[in-house]
């Protein structure tokens, strides 16, 4: 009896190891596909791909589709090896893209990414990001666990492909972290970066920014600070004691004008007109609100939160939309607003993206 009991354990424990075994094989074989093109048989671009038995397991971070179907049904596309690894089998090889996810060490965890603001580079420019914990955009069709992600260039040089994405989701649903940067005009998201992270160290983390051409472009972003400012009560007490002035901080009417049909544009700004400026001071109201105003009307006005570990203010209006402020402390109070200068033309409102500046000079 004793013998036959022994047997018993003995071939659960292997039974068991060897569902283990299986279990994580098939969480770590997982594959990214991007694709260009329409050609994609029963997958779509962004689909997480993991093969089981005759069958694909498919989850898309961007659309937030979860089902499964047979392998015959994107055969046109991908073919499974006989280890189960799965290549591409068709399509155009220059606009579709398989990539195999790899484990990684750790997880990217979401206080560490929205703890303090990061620097990082792209298209030879370097960028200030802020991942934000919360989500103040448009709810209508927003991605699950989309999240604000505030972005400015560091010398506020110029408008630039990469300030347009507003929103991330950072999804540690696979052996490797994925982080989506998004584009999103109201309920329709226009465009995607989708960065494989490779490595997260103490204070920065690195990735490629993936495209479905094939291209990889490696990236890090890299933990930063701000000045801390004074407590909140002083700051306000110092802004609504002084007096403002204002100005751009880009050349109106420069050659590559952020307002051509083919550049991407600011998320989120402020409208004003050239009688504006020079003219714009801030000011923090009794009733819990800050306002932004030019002689003759109110530029910007709303709710309220200061945020001085990111050097940030931001603006909630009576619609509900949310304005990123960023602040400085150092050597004085400064404001910078991003804007668009609208002036009438032909007839209509033309606009071009531009940073306003507010400093708040001692009363």
């Amino acid at each position: 009896m004793k013998y036959y009991v022994v047997i018993f354990i003995l071939l659960f424990i292997s039974v068991s190891s060897c569902e283990e075994q299986r279990e994580d094989a098939a969480y770590g074989d997982s594959y990214l596909f991007l694709s260009e093109t329409g050609l994609t048989g029963g997958l779509q671009s962004g689909d997480v791909i993991r093969f089981r038995e005759e069958e694909l397991s498919l989850r898309n971070p961007l659309t937030g589709r979860d089902t499964t179907i047979p392998v015959s049904a994107a055969r046109n596309v991908i073919r499974v090896e006989s280890d189960g690894t799965i290549t591409l089998s068709g399509g155009d090889a220059a606009q579709q893209r398989l990539v195999a996810l790899q484990p990684t060490e750790q997880r990217l965890d979401t206080q560490f990414l929205t703890r303090q603001p990061f620097l990082y580079r792209y298209l030879d420019q370097e960028y200030w990001a802020s991942f934000e914990p919360s989500f103040t955009g448009f709810p209508e069709y927003a991605r699950p666990g989309a999240r604000d992600f505030v972005n400015r260039l560091t010398d506020w040089s110029a408008t630039a492909p990469g300030l347009e994405y507003s929103e991330y989701t950072l999804v540690n649903d696979y052996v490797q972290p994925i982080l989506i940067l998004s584009e999103r005009d109201r309920g329709q998201y226009e465009d995607n970066q989708v960065i494989i992270i490779d490595s997260i160290g103490s204070d920065a983390f690195r990735g490629r920014i993936l495209r479905a051409n094939g291209e990889s472009v490696p990236i890090t972003f890299k933990a930063t600070e701000t000045t801390a400012g004074a407590s909140s009560q002083t700051f306000v007490e110092e802004v609504n004691t002084g007096y403002s002035r204002s100005y751009l901080l880009l050349k109106r009417n420069r050659k590559g004008s952020a307002a051509s049909a083919d550049t991407k544009r600011l998320p989120r700004r402020s409208y004003i007109d050239p009688g504006d400026l020079g003219a714009i001071s801030a000011s923090f109201l009794d009733d819990g609100t800050v306002m932004f105003l030019s002689d003759d009307h109110i530029v910007l006005q709303g709710s309220y939160v200061l945020d001085f570990d990111k050097g940030l203010l931001t603006l909630t209006d009576d619609t509900g939309a949310s304005y990123r402020v960023f602040i400085d402390t150092e050597g004085g109070i400064t404001f910078t607003l991003p804007v668009t200068v609208v002036e009438l033309g032909g007839g209509r409102l033309v606009g071009e993206d531009n940073y306003l500046r507010i400093e708040v000079v001692g009363g």
